[in-house]
């Protein structure tokens, strides 16, 4: 069972997606990982070549699928499909694609027995481009890019022996366009896979015969709104196979499914025809299921994590349930607790934990939860005693009724008959938290420095972001950047009012992506509150953000405009009054820094020129990684609120 964190790719992320002082920082904390906590996928293999781009240009290339049984990559190249042996750069077959597509190794699977592998071709003939540019302003590419209500790729599945290279299409209805291989059959005669459609609000469970080709249908879910979300999107299929929204059991033919339809995510337990056999978890034992961590498919017991604290809704616990008998037990209730690792070679249960201010350790326990040992804790040597000086609040949402979470970062050496200026710290999407609730958290870090410069910085997370069911979450469907801003303002009131050292007469705002939309909204909406604003790669007119903006509206901006325009900010663009930052680079393929000259552009024609529009050459969608983001942000700050 793959780890739900993958920790490789996590400190990737967290290494390279952060400023450079706490790049330093997070590498100190982590020395000496686990390496059980960190195994890599049986298919990634250190001797694999770089074959291009992922889907965004900050995360790490595409490369080569390998076969552990067969010691064969699979690999593409000028839009052929090519198998080579691992020590030989010759090809033993090449495929060529149909007319008008190329193949893809996104998404590409080898069989466990290596006699087939299932991978796709692409047709984005008719997808829009993009133009993104290097450090050298003259090096100009093109990407395709699909807004809202756009043209998406088509996407094609075959299965392909490994021996000859002859390969079979696998036939899918056209109205599901988005296609993810989750796994092969431990006989290698069978694929899984999920499709859903354009605005995900109906997935498939399909069970293709790799002989054949033929599909049938294991489960099919709908759903009133998205039934995912963001993951469901092409390009995410790793992501969705580490979510383990369908682990299958083929010695008894039945598979566990992940789902919302209560309105809090359960699992369940279905036989291959489809046939409910029983849930496996219950709200009013476990909580809302954060995701399933491993299955001990010879004793029966899953492992999973769990948001069941009311009190704190967004601590994880560790629960196991049982297969083959109705029994739901709590294994690990500790503070801080993120992931679950359980070795193939032995029974005991790995768990890493983190926490504000100086907890990062793996700790051991029994599979009945008694606890071991700590394995390893994270170097705080570069990290200050009293490096954080933090304050978790609770508040009350817009409707008086609902409770919401926040995080206070202040200044070490806080004199509390001072008046400080305060930064909130905005995403406001429904896939993403901003609370940081563990010291793996990029934004903890950036917005500590800002912190410790004499600001109070502020994290909530209102209605319509993840974790605490579908109806939270759901808050803002079909209403995007209209209903969430009121929560933020309502918080930033109650907590500020309790206490007298917060300026809230002096406060700024500050997002990146979706969150520099928000941040710009909030300085048009409620310029009471918001003086100041640091938007950074930001998606502008919801109308024209990437196709995903679609699931969370309901429809295509060309089948609802009148939706669409309740959510824009574009004529409001004349109110803006308070001074803004704007920061992009120019090789983001996430947000395409054409927005960002669409809104200075804009904002010249209005004579607006309360604004800064720093241009990083050649930085993607993670621009905090220039070392000069954080001064300059800083610097901004200081400037407009000090």
């Amino acid at each position: 069972m793959k780890s739900k964190i993958e920790p490789i790719i996590l400190v990737f992320i967290f290494f390279f997606s952060i400023t450079t002082q706490g790049q330093r920082q997070l590498r100190t904390l982590m020395e000496g990982f686990p390496s059980v906590m960190d195994q890599p996928h049986a298919q990634e293999h250190p001797d694999a070549k770089a074959l291009g781009p992922a889907l965004f240009n900050h995360l790490p290339p595409l490369k080569e699928r390998y076969s552990p049984v067969k010691k064969q990559f699979v690999g593409t190249s000028d839009g052929k499909l090519y198998l080579r042996a691992q020590k030989s750069d010759a090809h033993i077959w090449s495929l060529p694609p149909e007319k008008g597509f190329y193949w893809h190794i996104d998404n590409a699977l080898w069989s466990p027995n290596g006699r087939y592998l299932v991978a796709k071709q692409v047709d984005d003939r008719d997808v829009p481009e993009i133009v993104l540019t290097t450090v050298d302003p003259e090096t100009k590419t093109s990407k395709k890019y699909s807004r809202a209500g756009q043209n998406i790729p088509k996407h094609i599945f075959y299965i392909i022996e490994q021996k000859t290279g002859n390969h079979i299409k696998i036939d899918l209805p056209p109205e599901l366009p988005y296609i993810h291989v989750l796994e092969w059959s431990n006989s290698g005669d069978k694929i899984y896979l999920l499709a859903a459609d354009r605005l995900m609000k109906e997935v498939h469970l399909r069970m293709i015969d790799a002989t054949t080709g033929k599909a049938t249908t294991m489960l099919t879910e709908k759903a009133d709104t998205y039934i995912l979300g963001l993951e469901l999107l092409q390009g995410y299929s790793d992501a969705l196979q580490n979510m383990d929204l369908a682990v299958f059991l083929d010695k008894k033919q039945q598979f566990t499914w992940l789902s919302e339809r209560s309105g809090h995510k359960q699992i369940y337990l279905y036989d291959y025809d489809g046939t409910l056999i029983r849930p496996l978890t219950d709200h009013t034992e476990n909580g809302i299921v954060a995701y399933i961590d491993h299955i001990d498919k010879e004793t029966g017991w899953l492992y999973f994590l769990a948001h069941s604290n009311a009190d704190r809704p967004y601590d994880l616990q560790l629960f196991k349930t049982n297969l083959h008998a109705p029994q739901i037990l709590k294994i690990v209730d500790t503070p801080g607790l993120m992931e679950l690792k359980v070795p193939t070679d032995t029974d005991t249960l790995w768990v890493l934990r983190s926490k504000l201010p100086r907890t990062l350790q793996v700790d051991r326990y029994s599979p009945q939860g008694e606890y071991y040992d700590t394995a390893w804790e994270g170097n705080f040597s570069a990290v200050g005693e009293n490096y954080f000086n933090y304050e978790y609040v609770n508040a009350k949402a817009a409707d008086g009724t609902t409770d919401l979470e926040a995080l206070i970062l202040k200044p070490k050496a806080l004199d509390p008959i001072q008046k400080y200026p305060i930064v909130e710290y905005i995403y406001g999407g429904n896939f993403m938290n901003v609370v940081p609730r563990n010291l793996l958290e990029p934004q903890l870090w950036e917005m500590n420095s800002l912190a410790q410069e004499g600001f109070i910085v502020v994290f909530i997370d209102g209605r319509g972001t993840p974790g605490r069911g579908k109806k939270f979450k759901d808050f803002s469907y079909g209403k995007f950047g209209q209903v969430e801003l009121e929560d933020h303002t309502t918080v930033l009131k109650q907590i500020a009012k309790d206490r007298p050292y917060m300026d809230l007469g002096n406060t700024g705002i500050m997002g990146h992506s979706w969150g520099g939309h928000f941040a710009l909204r909030a300085l048009l909406e409620a310029p009471e509150i918001y003086k100041a604003g640091h938007i950074n790669a930001p998606a502008f007119e919801p109308s024209e953000f990437r196709v995903v903006i679609e699931a969370f509206m309901g429809c295509l901006p060309q089948d609802c405009p009148e939706l669409y325009q309740k959510s824009s900010i574009m004529a409001k663009l004349k109110h803006l009054k308070a001074p803004i930052m704007i920061v992009h680079g120019t090789n983001d393929d996430d947000v395409p820094i054409e927005d960002s000259y669409k809104l200075v552009k804009m904002l010249d024609a209005l004579n607006y020129r309360n604004h800064e529009f720093e241009i990083y050459p050649g930085y993607d969608h993670i621009v905090m990684r220039n070392r000069e983001w954080l001064p300059n942000m800083i610097r901004f700050f200081k400037a407009h609120l000090k």
